[in-house]
C-alpha cells in the first residue's frame, strides 16, 4: 500500500499538459523510486536495480503520463512492476 501511495504522489508530481514523458520528469520519478526503494531494499545498488526496472515498463505501459495517473491504482498489483521487486530475492 505503501508503494501504491509513493507511486500515485510521484505521478501527481511531474504529471503536467503533455503527454508524453520527458527526461526532467522521468529523472524525479527515478530519484524518487530510489528513495523509496532504499526503504525496503537490501542496499542502494538494490534500489536503483529496482528503480531502472520498474520505470521503463511504466513508460511502456503508459507512454502517456495522464493515463499513467488515471491507472495509478493498477500500478501498485501490475505483475510486471511486481516482477521487477521478486527479481530482486534471487
Amino acid at each position: 500500500m505503501k508503494k501504491c501511495a509513493i507511486l500515485f504522489l510521484l505521478l501527481i508530481i511531474i504529471s503536467s499538459c503533455r503527454n508524453t514523458w520527458n527526461e526532467a520528469d522521468e529523472q524525479t520519478f527515478y530519484s524518487a523510486c530510489v528513495d523509496d526503494a532504499k526503504t525496503w531494499t537490501a542496499s542502494p545498488e538494490q534500489a536503483a536495480t529496482y528503480c531502472n526496472c520498474v520505470i521503463p515498463k511504466i513508460k511502456q505501459k503508459y507512454p502517456d503520463e495522464n493515463e499513467a495517473m488515471k491507472q495509478i491504482n493498477l500500478l501498485a498489483s501490475d505483475k510486471d512492476l511486481q516482477a521487477c521487486r521478486d527479481s530482486l530475492g534471487k
